[in-house]
């Protein structure tokens, strides 16, 4: 239980400094990649983002918290509701000029919505 105790705040620490490094990533991002095309596709990646952890969290999240039936296995239903809804916004052409800037695209969107998810907290 101790150990416990001191591994939740550091969970916390760690999570803001992951999304501060993803923040000062999408910044690099944008300065790097000089033209409309790639603003406009980064954009729409991490809006559409934010706008489906949102609406999960609307949607579903709050419905169980309410209830107090969101536990482990929820949340991994919440990511995935997330998950999926960016990948079905995001059109063909949009997927494959963000896996030329990011590689591998899935992993970042996972982890940009764990990140937003905890700065919706």
């Amino acid at each position: 239980q101790i150990g416990l105790l001191c591994l939740l705040p550091l969970v916390g620490i760690l999570s803001a400094y992951i999304i501060k490094w993803l923040k000062a990533k999408e910044i690099e991002i944008l300065d790097k990649v000089d033209n409309d095309t790639a603003d406009k596709y980064i954009s729409l990646l991490f809006e559409t983002i934010s706008n489906c952890v949102s609406a999960t969290t609307q949607t579903y999240v709050e419905a169980l918290k309410k209830q107090g039936k969101f536990d482990a296995e929820a949340q991994k239903i919440a990511f995935t509701k997330s998950y999926e809804a960016v990948l079905a916004v995001l059109t063909d052409d949009a997927k494959m000029y963000l896996t030329n800037i990011y590689g591998d695209l899935n992993a970042f969107i996972a982890t940009k919505i764990e990140a937003e998810v905890k700065a919706q907290k």
